[in-house]
């Protein structure tokens, strides 16, 4: 598929193809996905456009100044509070609207699908040049906090930073975010982290006994490997913000039974792009819609 520009006018659109996943049956390892889901080809696209759509503008935003940067703004930010045309948006912590500003480009997560794009700020003016949206399905709840978010954000005209606050307004949008800290890649890359829970919901299920032991392991050239169980994956990753993203992800073996659904379990989270909790030994990963898988590091 071929990769397409849109003009400054067009700040809100959405393709199809490949990176479609209507959440209509797909299943892995026996479990049916959820519909929020990233296909690995899906997640790769997304990565790979956020960088051709900062090169392919109208004009080249000028960075001297011109930029994130310069006020303060660059890094990975989260939605907390955000007003809509007088109407009190709806926040879902378990389907997180984040923004990632380097330079001119700015990408992140409108609840259910990645964005990304070109942005301009200078002197505290803010104006989104061109962005896209992948289009995958989820509730219909999260649907909506998408929509309204992006509507707001196309009509954002100005940004301050204050402390760990960043405020974004415009006509009738006013967005509070907060600095999101950085996954703590010191404590993540090295140890073989050992799964012993599955959360889902308020219910955190152990391992099957039956299983080989399901591992992780980080290591500092971006390559990942490990284990679900009954199947070895690898692949590599980016960190962005507090989130792990999977650009590449492959696994090998065969499952059955109990182990095959715990398979598909571990999949769905590490697939889907994760945030990262470390706590002493402990590693929690979480996916949006918050499932969640609990390892510990081996001794």
């Amino acid at each position: 598929m071929g990769t397409r520009c849109w003009p400054a006018g067009s700040v809100v659109e959405k393709f199809d193809g490949p990176c479609a996943d209507r959440g209509s049956g797909n299943q892995i390892g026996g479990v049916r996905r959820p519909i929020y889901m990233i296909r690995r080809h899906h997640l790769t696209l997304f990565l790979a456009l956020l960088l051709v759509f900062a090169a392919c503008g109208e004009e080249p935003v000028e960075s001297n100044g011109g930029d994130g940067g310069a006020l303060g703004l660059d890094g990975t930010w989260v939605l907390v509070a955000a007003t809509v045309d007088g109407t009190t948006l709806a926040l879902s912590n378990q389907y997180r609207v984040t923004m990632t500003i380097d330079g001119s480009e700015i990408s992140g997560r409108a609840a259910c699908n990645g964005y990304g794009g070109s942005v301009s700020i200078e002197n505290g003016t803010f104006s989104l040049k061109e962005v896209f949206v992948t289009s995958m399905a989820c509730e219909p709840e999260v649907m909506e906090i998408e929509s309204t978010f992006m509507q707001g954000l196309s009509g954002v005209t100005s940004a301050t930073r204050s402390g760990d606050t960043a405020l974004l307004t415009g006509a009738g949008v006013d967005y509070r975010f907060e600095i999101v800290p950085p996954v703590p890649t010191a404590d993540l890359i090295g140890p073989t982290w050992v799964l012993d829970a599955i959360i889902r919901g308020d219910t955190a299920v152990s391992t099957t006994s039956t299983a080989d032991p399901a591992t992780l392991s980080f290591d500092p050239d971006g390559t990942f490997t490990g284990g679900t169980g009954c199947r070895e994956i690898s692949g590599e990753y980016v960190v962005a913000g507090d989130t792990v993203q999977f650009t590449s992800f492959g696994a090998a073996g065969e499952c059955g039974g109990e182990v095959e659904v715990q398979d598909g379990q571990v999949i769905a989270v590490l697939e889907s792009g994760f945030t990262v909790g470390i706590n002493g030994n402990r590693l929690t990963v979480t996916a949006p819609g918050g499932d969640a898988l609990s390892y510990r590091a081996e001794q």
